[in-house]
């Protein structure tokens, strides 16, 4: 359950249509984790908001507004993020373990050492995301627009080395700036 002096915050800061006042306590209370555990945010409009390290897993922000938002280390793990803007949003780090990002905006979204093992992103445009050292599963990209128009194929990503062995399955670790390495598996 959400901590209520938290969402009273949040909520505040929702209705003056800034996150000014929101992003202003972060700024003064850097050691507190924001506790957002299960929030139901439906098309709530949080662009430029500093949700880092934030728990807000097993929330709903489907169709919200999360445009540049800094999610840093965020838990966003079992999370609804369906059809949500998160175009130029910073993921870094973050846990989205099971999250459901199925038609997610993230255009030029930074995901950098992300872990969306288990995540479904279903027809997700990642054009110009970072996705350096991210974590997730081979199929979880299948379908998805990631520099063409037809996406990268399973064979495709295979042939690259873009695999990493992880815990007895397949993953993939995308990084950047070096050769791509062979996971054991031959084509």
């Amino acid at each position: 359950m959400a901590n209520k002096e938290h969402m009273q915050t949040l909520i505040s800061a929702l209705a003056s249509q800034s996150m000014a006042s929101w992003n202003q306590l972060r700024l003064e209370t850097p050691s507190i984790r924001p506790d957002l555990l299960g929030v139901e945010l439906v098309e709530a409009n949080l662009s430029f908001a500093n949700l880092s390290y934030a728990d807000i897993s097993h929330a709903n922000l489907s169709r919200a507004n999360l445009h540049h938002a800094n999610l840093r280390h965020a838990d966003l793990r079992s999370t609804n993020l369906q059809q949500a803007d998160l175009s130029e949003a910073d993921l870094s780090g973050s846990i989205l373990n099971g999250a459901d990002l199925s038609g997610a905006i993230l255009r030029n979204a930074k995901l950098r050492k992300a872990n969306l093992t288990g995540a479904r992103i279903n027809n997700v445009n990642l054009r110009g995301v970072d996705l350096a050292g991210v974590l997730l599963d081979p199929e979880a990209i299948e379908g998805n627009k990631v520099g063409s128009s037809r996406g990268v194929s399973y064979i495709e990503k295979l042939a690259l080395g873009l695999f990493a062995r992880g815990k007895g399955k397949d993953r993939l670790r995308v990084n950047k700036g070096t050769k791509p390495h062979r996971a054991g598996r031959h084509v």
